[in-house]
C-alpha cells in the first residue's frame, strides 16, 4: 500500500469577500449596524462620516416587554407624535421607583434580622436564587462557604427568608414551595393539600383524582377541592417580579407610514446610521507617482474595504425596503382594516423582489417593522396557508375574507382555535377531534394532527387536563 499525492480538479462555490460582508451587514439590526459602523470607522482610516449629508429624521423608539417565547403584538402607539394638552401635566407625575426581587428581599432581611452574621448568611441565600425564585445551593454548601459549624443557625435563617414575600421564595423544590404557601394560607382542607403535595403531585398534575383517592382514602370531593386550591398557588414565586431590565427599547428597522397626501409609504430607519464616504485625502494619494508600493497596496486594500462596506449598507437598505413594500401590498387589508393576515412565505417574497430565499430569511431575522397597527417583528407577517373551500365563515369576519380568497393563514387558524377553547365549557372541554369538526363546519380544511400541533404551539393543554 503506497501513499501518493495526486492532483484533482473539483468545482466549488466560494463567496467573494464583498458577498460575505454583504451577508453579514444584512443580518444586522439597526442597533447592531450602528456598532458595526463605529468599529469599521476605527479600523479603516479611509472611511469617514459625510458631515455634509443631511441628517436622517429620528424615528420614535418603542418600548415593549417581552415574555417567554411567545410572538407578541406590541402596543399600538401612533407613529405621528401629537401634542396633547395633558403633556405638561404628565411631565409632573413622579417616576415610579421599582425594586428588583433581590432588593426587596434584602430590605425584608434587614428588618427581620439584627445579627450581622445572620444577615450575611441571608444575603448569601438571596444571592443564590434562580430566575424562578428557587434556591440553587444547599445548607451544607452555605455552611462550608461561610465557615459556619452551627447548621441549625443556617436552617433558621433560611426559614426566615422563606416567610418573606413572595411566599415560597428560596424553596428548594416545587413541593416545598407549594407547602409553604398552603401553611401560610391555612385553608380548611390544609392537611389534605399537604398530603397531596407531598406524595401525589405527579398524579395531581395529570388530574388522576381516582388514583389519589385509592392511594390516600380521602373522599373524591375533598381531593377535588384541594386540587382546585393548589391550582391557584404560584409555582414560580419570582414570576411577578420583573427583572431589573425587563423592558427593552426596540428600534424598528423599517417603517410603514400613512398620511393624507402620500397614503401608505415605506421608510428604512436611518437613526444613528451616518452617511459614509471615502476620505478624499487618501483617495488623492493613489494618484501620486512617488507613493511606495507598500503604501499603495495598503491604501488600495482599505479603499476596497470602505467602498464595499458602503455598498453593503446601501444594499441592506434596498432589500429591506423591497420586502416592506411587498408586505404593504400583500397585507394591505390587515394594515388598513385589521383583517386577518394573508398567507405569505419566503418563496413568495423572494420571487417578487428577485432575491434568494436565504437572503430574505437573513434580512428579516431579528428585525422589527413599525406600522399604523403597531410594532411587529417582520416575521409576524410570514405564515403558511391552510386551504379553505369557497364560502363564508360566520364566526369571524377576518376568516371569512381569508376563506373567500381560497386560503387561510395558519396564524388565523391558531387564533380561531384559541378563541374556540377560550369559549368552551370548562367542565366539558373540547377534544382535538371536536375542534376539527367545529372548524370543518366553518369550511376550514385542517387536519386533526395539525390542530393538535397548533394547540401545543399555543401552550394549551389537552382536553383531559383542561377539565375543571
Amino acid at each position: 500500500m503506497q501513499v501518493q499525492i495526486l492532483p484533482r480538479q473539483i468545482q466549488k462555490t466560494i463567496l467573494a469577500p464583498i458577498m460575505q460582508q454583504s451577508i453579514e451587514v444584512l443580518l444586522l439590526a439597526v442597533t447592531e449596524l450602528n456598532l458595526s459602523i463605529e468599529q469599521e470607522l476605527q479600523s479603516n482610516p479611509l472611511l469617514e462620516i459625510n458631515e455634509e449629508a443631511p441628517a436622517a429624521p429620528e424615528p420614535v423608539a418603542k418600548e415593549a416587554a417581552l415574555y417567554g417565547d411567545d410572538l407578541l403584538r406590541f402596543s399600538r402607539v401612533s407613529l405621528q407624535g401629537q401634542h396633547s394638552p395633558d403633556d405638561e401635566i404628565l411631565e409632573e407625575i413622579p417616576i415610579k421607583i421599582e425594586f428588583s426581587l433581590e432588593e426587596n428581599l434584602l430590605r425584608q432581611l434587614r428588618i427581620e434580622l439584627c445579627n450581622p452574621f445572620e444577615i450575611k448568611i441571608g444575603e448569601y441565600f438571596i444571592g443564590n436564587l434562580d430566575e424562578d425564585g428557587y434556591l440553587k445551593t444547599t445548607c451544607e454548601e452555605v455552611a462550608v462557604a461561610l465557615g459556619v459549624a452551627d447548621r441549625a443557625r443556617i436552617d433558621r435563617v433560611l426559614k426566615v427568608i422563606q416567610g418573606f414575600e413572595p411566599l415560597g421564595i428560596a424553596s428548594r423544590n416545587l413541593e416545598e414551595c407549594l407547602s409553604i404557601q398552603v401553611l401560610a394560607a391555612r385553608p380548611s382542607h390544609q392537611n389534605v393539600c399537604l398530603a397531596i403535595i407531598a406524595d401525589h403531585l405527579h398524579n395531581l398534575g395529570h388530574k388522576r383524582f381516582p388514583q389519589i383517592v385509592r392511594d390516600t382514602g380521602i373522599p373524591l370531593s375533598e381531593v377535588k377541592a384541594a386540587a382546585h386550591f393548589i391550582a391557584g398557588l404560584e409555582p414560580k414565586p419570582a414570576r411577578n417580579y420583573r427583572p431589573i431590565r425587563s423592558s427593552i427599547y426596540i428600534q424598528p428597522d423599517v417603517f410603514i407610514r400613512k398620511d393624507d397626501e402620500r397614503g401608505y409609504y415605506v421608510e428604512v430607519s436611518r437613526e444613528g446610521v451616518p452617511s459614509l464616504r471615502v476620505n478624499a485625502y487618501y483617495r488623492n494619494l493613489l494618484g501620486r507617482a512617488n507613493l511606495s508600493g507598500k503604501d499603495r497596496e495598503f491604501i488600495q486594500e482599505k479603499f476596497r474595504d470602505a467602498t464595499n462596506f458602503i455598498k453593503s449598507i446601501e444594499q441592506r437598505g434596498h432589500t429591506l425596503r423591497r420586502i416592506a413594500e411587498y408586505i404593504l401590498i400583500k397585507q394591505m387589508a390587515f394594515l388598513d382594516r385589521g383583517e386577518d393576515l394573508v398567507p405569505m412565505v419566503l418563496k413568495d417574497v423572494a420571487q417578487a423582489i428577485s432575491r434568494n430565499e436565504s437572503t430574505i430569511s437573513r434580512a428579516i431575522n431579528n428585525k422589527y417593522i413599525d406600522t399604523p397597527r403597531g410594532l411587529f417583528p417582520i416575521k409576524f407577517f410570514f405564515s403558511q396557508g391552510i386551504p379553505a373551500p369557497f364560502g363564508s365563515l360566520p364566526a369571524r369576519g377576518g376568516l371569512a375574507a381569508g376563506a373567500r380568497r381560497g386560503v387561510v393563514a395558519s396564524r388565523s387558524v391558531k387564533e380561531e382555535i384559541q378563541a374556540i377553547i377560550k369559549k368552551e365549557d370548562k367542565s366539558s372541554p373540547l377534544s382535538d377531534q371536536e375542534i376539527y369538526h367545529y372548524l370543518s363546519e366553518k369550511n376550514m380544511s385542517v387536519a386533526r394532527r395539525t390542530i393538535s400541533k397548533y394547540r401545543q404551539s399555543l401552550r394549551i393543554l389537552p382536553s383531559n387536563l383542561r377539565k375543571v
